[in-house]
């Protein structure tokens, strides 16, 4: 058995664990941080090799060894999830997703006294277990403005200081400065898409991106190849951490970094501290790295996981779980679509990166009266790609508009005349949390080291959720149509499985008998064990989590260098 010694072990070096691996290393710090898959480069994205990337989803976990199971009640028998919507290499996520880059709204930090403030606690569903967080987006802006500067993202302020500005999102919370970079040229999508939510009155804007669009700090800008979500990037342009934060972390001498890890197992003593990992080597062996802080920084599942797995005589129920809360309060986006296409147009959305390309923020969070609607909270509407990019191959994984069929000469007909000329529309909706939407251990179903799958226990069909879902695709409709488009139609429903962006597991909070972490991602239980990343998040937004995760993770650096270093203890 091979033995390490360290300052800091990091579990997961994407979205979060790069950038705790950069600022921690340059506080002098000595970093192992252990990656489950390899670490790419921009080269190795070049060809645009679609079966690998788009059909075969290379840069997620392989479903056949990494197995995730799901059942929508404690009834059920768990089946494994088809698809793992999250990163499995160096950079995690960010090298291969869409690259929206959201700040949540102020009152997403405070959903259920804003909205018992407002509209009184009946609203709220009875078995909701939304909560407030235990910071302010005041606290976090500093490091929202951080992370768009030092990672690069291009968008349009709405809000400067209070003032709201045409053009940009006016529904956004105030920031101190413009956006680093410019948004992304238009594409014919969003003008149409402009066009027709300025007709009905509402804010269209163009959705930031973690992209370049012009030189930004050596790196060049975007080529608008096409071949971005589900893609690397070919020339650097994606604000990815494989190409921003990992090269910072390698330039200060003390990070070191190792692929093909698999951790199983966070080690602790008698006196109530973790004293570092276990994990498992590409080459089958079996090590262990000792260090005197542990960073829990993977996808949600693997945090989770890593936590029920660790339990000792100490810790019976698992690390940091002396609340219970641990695998409790799951939540992810469900995506409605509602596609539109046109006889007299093209639109030609794959063209250029994919993902959500022009923006309403109108009916998300609480930007608009709920009296009435039978749910709270809300979702961004967006207008995009089909699926994970556009083109005749995105246009083969929708549902074809009422009358065609999904085969035959009338199926080929359709994709011949309009794959140049479809658009999506998505709502992402944000859904509530719920105590008895959970993450635990599978017991029939084991993946190639032998451990536990992470089994899903959710059904997003709730009346709450339901009830907003239809709301948001009425909605979305009247776009299309105010679009002039020829066919609006909707996608159906899914069986209530998880969809985007999934949040919870290891919530923070202000008191230690209902969370596991505090503000910092540190345990409650645990004072040198930190937890970092969306698992944390106490309720959702209709936004996406990158850049929330990204600004948590350096708030939470510069705790662990100016406080914890000083003063190993618990962070008030």
């Amino acid at each position: 058995m091979a033995i390490e010694k360290t300052d800091v072990v990091i579990v997961g070096v994407g979205a979060a664990g790069g950038i705790l691996a950069a600022e921690l290393g340059k506080a002098g710090m000595k970093v192992i941080g252990l990656e489950r898959g390899p670490r790419l480069a921009t080269e190795d994205f070049m060809p645009h090799d679609e079966l690998r990337f788009f059909q075969r989803q290379d840069l997620r976990p392989n479903v056949k060894r990494q197995h995730v199971t799901w059942r929508p009640n404690a009834n059920t028998r768990a089946t494994p999830l088809p698809v793992l919507n999250y990163g499995n290499q160096a950079g995690g996520g960010t090298v291969h997703y869409g690259s929206v880059s959201w700040r949540f709204h102020e009152d997403d930090f405070r959903a259920r006294t804003h909205t018992i403030e407002r509209y009184g606690a009946m609203v709220i569903p009875q078995d909701s277990s939304l909560a407030d967080w235990p910071l302010s987006y005041a606290d976090l802006e500093p490091y929202y403005d951080r992370a768009e500067y030092e990672l690069g993202v291009s968008g349009k302020a709405g809000n400067l200081h209070g003032d709201k500005i045409d053009g940009g999102n006016v529904f956004e919370a105030p920031r101190r400065r413009e956006y680093p970079l410019p948004p992304l040229r238009d594409d014919q999508s969003g003008v149409v898409f402009r066009g027709a939510a300025n007709k009905l009155g509402y804010h269209p804007f163009p959705t930031p991106r973690a992209i370049l669009s012009q030189d930004y700090n050596g790196r060049p800008g975007c080529t608008y190849c096409g071949f971005c979500q589900a893609f690397g990037c070919h020339v650097g342009a994606k604000s990815s951490i494989l190409v921003t934060k990992l090269p910072e972390a390698d330039a200060t001498g003390n990070f070191k970094l190792v692929t093909g890890a698999m951790c199983y197992r966070v080690n602790s003593d008698n006196s109530g501290r973790v004293t570092g990992v276990a994990y498992h080597g590409p080459d089958g062996s079996d090590n262990t790295i000792e260090a005197e802080l542990v960073i829990l920084s993977p996808f949600i599942y693997d945090n989770t996981r890593l936590l029920l797995l660790s339990k000792t005589d100490k810790f019976p129920n698992g690390l940091a779980n002396s609340s219970g809360e641990v695998g409790k309060h799951l939540m992810a986006h469900m995506m409605p679509n509602v596609f539109v296409a046109f006889d007299d147009r093209h639109v030609n959305v794959f063209m250029g990166p994919s993902a959500q390309k022009h923006t309403i923020d109108d009916f998300n969070a609480d930007n608009f009266d709920h009296r009435g609607v039978n749910f709270v909270r809300g979702s961004q509407i967006s207008i995009g790609t089909i699926n994970l990019q556009g083109g005749p191959i995105g246009a083969t994984t929708m549902n074809p508009p009422p009358g065609i069929p999904r085969w035959g000469a009338a199926y080929r007909d359709f994709l011949a005349s309009y794959f140049a000329r479809l658009a999506a529309m998505v709502a992402q909706t944000e859904n509530l949390p719920y105590a008895d939407q959970t993450i635990d251990l599978d017991p029939n179903v084991r993946d190639q080291w032998g451990l536990p799958a992470p089994r899903l226990t959710y059904d997003w069909r709730r009346p709450n959720e339901l009830a907003r879902v239809q709301f948001m695709m009425q909605k979305t409709e009247e776009l299309g149509r105010a679009m002039g488009a020829t066919h609006v139609w909707r996608a159906p429903l899914g069986p209530g499985a998880p969809g985007a962006h999934h949040e919870g597991g290891t919530r923070m909070g202000s008191d230690p008998k209902t969370s596991v972490v505090n503000r910092y991602g540190q345990s409650w239980d645990i004072p040198n064990l930190f937890i970092i990343g969306s698992s944390t998040f106490p309720s959702m937004s209709g936004f996406n989590p990158t850049l929330t995760i990204q600004a948590l993770a350096y708030m939470s650096a510069d705790a662990i260098v100016n406080r914890y270093k000083k003063s190993p203890r618990p962070l008030l």
